[in-house]
């Protein structure tokens, strides 16, 4: 049987079979001990080429030399050399080859200029990445100062493509990925000096915003039903939602030992904004949290039924929930639902409560209070008694 890795010679070369034809792959492929990423790759026909495999920062790149024999052995590996030589002064030789010598393509630049980028500083980088392979793909090949915002803008038109007299995606959808290229050249044009085509592109207007919350009322049926849900972790999960009002990623994860029982304290070690958040546990909290059984081998809270794994998502559990609390119109209270009703029953309740626009950021853990205000939706009771308290204001003093 042929070794897939010894030092090449053109007696060897010639020597190598054709792979199987029955062969998943097309190529069957061979290593040079000589030079390191010099490969032979030979086909079902019995031809032969020459490939040079390297890593340039972080990503696997491959180029190819020329067939066999009109590249002998010692050619192959003289023009490896040259392209290991580039590649140590931080050249591309594909790209050099190619006629794009430091401009890169739109998918060069994301992958190895803008996404490092966004791993130390987005912790949502991975949407990022699957909106730029699900969406990108046409423009990922062009060089960079070649992109039309034209190209921009028929990435906006495919999405905008009509199935059974809708669009195939949601505006907010669209935007999110027009929002990204604008990113992407945003960088570009501080780093490459070429305009950002992708700005001359508008997004598409919204009206998909949620305004419903849940009463006070509602919101005390809800957790009813949650706590006497036959799952426990399930039902103390969306619970403790309806009560802290953190994003349900963040409270599905946490593990015991983000407990502090002598300070009655939950860490979220990173949220959403980069920074860590600590809720602090009520009463209510505390039992619901004392009622929960740890399951051996499992390190979270709200376990689930896997190895080690958290619940799921419990979208199921929760419409069920919401039809035993009765609630009107159960399709626009989604768990996000749960941040909405803190921020809005708070203010709307100021009185009771006590709670002000600055202590509600602090509890949903806001970096601007722009993002708080978004949620502060006012009762029409408390619209009222706003109302009053000036004209009650005015009257005595007169």
């Amino acid at each position: 049987m042929q070794k897939k890795k010894f030092k090449f010679t053109n007696a060897s070369i010639k020597a190598l079979p054709a792979n199987p034809v029955k062969s998943k792959s097309t190529e069957c492929e061979y290593a040079d001990t000589e030079i390191i990423g010099l490969k032979c790759l030979s086909g079902k026909s019995g031809n032969k080429r020459w490939m040079l495999r390297y890593t340039m920062e972080g990503r696997k790149h491959a180029i190819s030399l020329g067939r066999f024999p009109d590249l002998d052995v010692t050619a192959a590996r003289n023009i490896a050399k040259k392209h290991k030589v580039q590649i140590a002064e931080g050249i591309n030789p594909k790209t050099k080859r190619d006629g794009y010598l430091g401009m890169p393509t739109v998918g060069d630049f994301f992958h190895q200029t803008y996404l490092p980028l966004a791993q130390k500083r987005k912790k949502s980088w991975k949407d990022d990445v699957q909106r730029f392979k699900s969406f990108c793909g046409g423009i990922a090949l062009i060089p960079y100062d070649k992109l039309k915002a034209i190209d921009v803008q028929d990435i906006q038109n495919q999405m905008m493509v009509e199935v059974n007299g809708e669009s195939k995606y949601k505006p907010a959808t669209c935007n999110r990925v027009i929002a990204l290229v604008k990113t992407i050249g945003s960088l570009a044009e501080r780093l490459l000096d070429i305009p950002n085509v992708a700005s001359r592109v508008s997004q598409l207007p919204e009206n998909n915003m949620r305004t419903r919350f849940c009463s006070v009322d509602e919101v005390r049926r809800i957790i009813k039903e949650a706590l006497a849900y036959h799952h426990k972790p399930s039902g103390a999960y969306i619970a403790m939602l309806f009560l802290t009002g953190c994003r349900a990623s963040e409270m599905r994860f946490r593990k015991w030992k983000d407990i502090n029982y002598q300070q009655r304290t939950l860490t979220i070690d990173k949220t959403k904004n980069g920074t860590p958040h600590i809720v602090y546990l009520t009463d209510m909290m505390m039992a619901i949290l004392d009622d929960l059984t740890k399951v051996a081998g499992n390190e979270f809270i709200f376990a689930g039924t896997k190895k080690n794994k958290p619940v799921c998502a419990s979208r199921w559990a929760f419409d069920l929930i919401k039809d035993r609390a009765g609630i009107e119109d159960p399709n626009e209270v989604v768990f996000h639902t749960a941040r909405h009703s803190i921020a809005s029953n708070l203010l709307s309740h100021a009185n009771q409560t006590h709670a002000d626009i600055r202590s509600v950021q602090e509890l949903l853990n806001h970096k601007s209070i722009q993002s708080t205000m978004r949620y502060a939706k006012l009762s029409i009771e408390r619209q009222r008694q706003t109302s009053e308290s000036m004209e009650s204001l005015l009257e005595s003093t007169q």
